[in-house]
């Protein structure tokens, strides 16, 4: 356990420094009330004497604030007839927190006399015994600094409070005046205990973020307001999993982090130092109304946007892709209309994703698009749509027809890597077809089919994540039994080899000069071949109708609690990494480039999943997620798994 060296805080707490009576707190004091306002429900009065009762009730709403209620609510409150004269809860759970116990008169009952007034003894005892209870029972270790103190006016210190009022002053919290008198009876006014109420939070604080699997940052960005992309519909995908919240982490490459924080009105992106202090900030305008995808490439940063089409205009700019250097200087953009789309409204029911090739010459934006109105039945319908762009001039190279080759519909969720100058895509598809569906040059791979009706949106599964190793394919995701019956979510794995089988050729025995050549999709192969006599030349284009791809399927967990949050991490071709959320822990796999569990499983305690794909930086893996801690009102922490 990691120590705690408490701040050196020289708070004097004695009575010539009451500020005078008026309707705000004193200049001095109004740091502490704004931080304290922030954080508890209590009226905070600006003038008057503080009683025992409202320093109670502060000190156990800091303590409350400062850790999670899991911890806290292994010690219960005390009986609702623990004092004679109060039965109020806060007064109650500051007894289970060891806080104060009262005191017991001769006739046996136990008192807190609420209402009296605070004395300086009292509130050194009831601050050390508040720290105690997070030392020794929840364990968090806190080590005072300085050193503890002795008093000229010792002798007027009640015994019982003699320990706490020399300890205090080791924590930096309260001290004697400059003649060395602690003034052990005198009363603390409102603001004298406020400030020390807030300085013992800041160590409350402390000790919880030293504790804390991850770096505090210090963002000024609201994440509350972080926009999610894509529906929402828990039927269709777990909101918690595929439907990626609007904040990003970034490897700034020289060890230090940012994060991109996609707001419903801009973008704003933080830089962070090594000790997670905020280094600067950048509001990057949004530039079309619907946020679709970002992309690290490593030498440029890029961005997608989108807006709707309702009237089914072909010259309307639908899609744009925006690139950015490392500064987020904008360098150039491509954009790709309705027409030339088939496109209504972007970014639909789905999570899209960008890839660059191997030589960063092209981008490639694979996401799923509302279709135009269809003749037929008079609907529109959702399905994929693949954009590339030559990074270079920002060209727009290729953008799918209405039935691409990698086609798919509807389009939950899009995948997509390059193999070199190789695109690979995956969709997680409820109907044509009905499963988690790979397409690359040579082949269309059905890596999960899934159970029910062609177009039923209740899926039960999840795409987790996809890459691309040395030999094959890794695709990571989550589901539920597959076969028609319900039952907990697993996590699944599939491994599918680059170089699919060869369709069953149509020549007959014995035929001479054979050719096969596999059409790109997959979907379709041309054949020649000349009979038997070697005379009669044959040609045609014919249908694969048989599964082509060789791909295993392994089930990494078998948890009675449904998983349905996970991540797939690269390190490098042969080695990855995935993680899911079970309960409150992450759990955490290696794996090999084919699949294969390699080492033992690993569980990270009481630490949330990454919202986004996380990082790897000097071989550990890194993400921003809000922190846990009650105080912290979801500010940023960078977690960082030590491989």
């Amino acid at each position: 356990m990691k120590k705690f060296t408490a701040l050196l805080l020289c708070l004097c707490l004695m009575s010539p420094v009451l500020p005078a009576h008026g309707e705000q707190a004193p200049s001095w004091a109004q740091e502490a009330y704004e931080a304290l306002a922030d954080r508890v429900r209590l009226p905070l009065s600006p003038t008057g004497d503080m009683t025992r009762g409202d320093f109670t009730e502060l000190l156990t709403l800091l303590l409350e604030s400062a850790f999670p209620q899991k911890e806290l609510e292994r010690f219960p409150q005390a009986a609702e007839d623990y004092f004679s004269d109060t039965s109020y809860s806060a007064y109650r759970r500051a007894a289970g927190y060891g806080i104060l116990e009262g005191s017991v008169g001769n006739d046996g009952l136990r008192r807190l006399a609420p209402g009296d007034d605070l004395t300086r003894e009292q509130a050194a005892k009831m601050v050390c015994s508040l720290l105690d209870f997070v030392s020794q029972k929840l364990d968090y270790p806190m080590e005072p600094s300085g050193r503890s103190a002795v008093y000229a006016d010792v002798d007027k210190i009640s015994p019982w409070a003699l320990p706490y009022t020399e300890r205090i002053a080791a924590y930096g919290l309260m001290k004697g005046d400059d003649q060395r008198n602690f003034d052990p009876r005198g009363k603390l006014n409102w603001p004298s205990a406020v400030v020390l109420a807030h300085r013992t939070a800041e160590l409350l604080d402390a000790a919880a973020a030293q504790e804390l699997d991850a770096l505090p940052l210090q963002g000024k960005t609201d994440w509350s307001g972080a926009s999610r992309f894509g529906a929402s519909d828990s039927q269709v995908a777990k909101p918690m999993t595929g439907w990626a919240k609007g904040y990003y982490t970034i490897d700034n490459g020289d060890g230090t982090v940012s994060v991109l924080v996609v707001g419903s009105d801009a973008i704003t992106v933080e830089r962070f130092n090594a000790d997670g202090s905020l280094s600067s900030s950048k509001t990057i305008e949004k530039e079309l109304p619907t946020f679709g995808a970002f992309l690290d490439s490593g030498n440029h940063f890029y961005l997608a946007f989108g807006q709707d089409n309702d009237k089914e205009e072909d010259d309307r700019e639908v899609w744009r892709i925006v690139r950015y250097d490392r500064e987020w200087n904008r360098l150039g953009s491509a954009s790709v209309n309705g027409g030339d789309s088939y496109t209504t409204a972007p970014f639909t029911a789905a999570v899209s994703r960008m890839a660059v090739s191997g030589d960063g010459k092209t981008l490639a934006l694979h996401a799923a698009r509302q279709r135009y109105t269809t003749p037929d039945d008079g609907l529109r319908h959702q399905s994929n749509v693949t954009i590339t762009v030559s990074t270079d001039g920002m060209e727009v190279l290729s953008v799918s027809e209405k039935f691409p080759g990698n086609h798919v519909s509807h389009s939950f969720g899009q995948f997509v890597r390059f193999d070199g100058a190789e695109m690979v895509t995956v969709d997680h598809g409820d109907a044509y077809p009905r499963a988690f569906v790979l397409h690359d040059d040579a082949q269309k791979a059905e890596l999960l089919k899934i159970a029910g009706n062609v177009g039923d949106n209740v899926t039960n599964a999840i795409g987790s994540g996809f890459e691309i190793s040395r030999d094959g394919y890794l695709f990571l995701g989550c589901s539920g039994p597959q076969d028609g019956t319900q039952g907990p979510w697993n996590l699944f794995l599939t491994y599918t080899t680059k170089e699919p089988k060869e369709p069953t050729p149509p020549w007959p025995e014995g035929s001479t000069d054979t050719s096969l050549t596999i059409l790109p999709g997959g979907r379709q192969y041309d054949a020649s071949w000349k009979d038997p006599d070697g005379r009669t030349k044959h040609w045609g284009t014919f249908n694969i109708e048989e599964n082509l791809s060789t791909t295993t399927l392994a089930w990494l967990t078998h948890s009675d609690s449904t998983v349905d949050c996970a991540r797939l991490v690269k390190l490098d071709d042969n080695s990855f990494v995935a993680m899911w959320q079970d309960g409150a822990d992450i759990h955490y796999q290696k794996l090999d480039g084919r699949g294969k569990q390699v080492e033992t499983e690993q569980v990270l305690s009481d630490t949330l999943m990454p919202p986004t794909d996380p990082v790897v930086i000097d071989g550990d893996i890194c993400w921003i997620q809000a922190s846990p801690l009650p105080q912290s009102k979801g500010q940023p922490a960078l977690y960082r798994i030590d491989l």
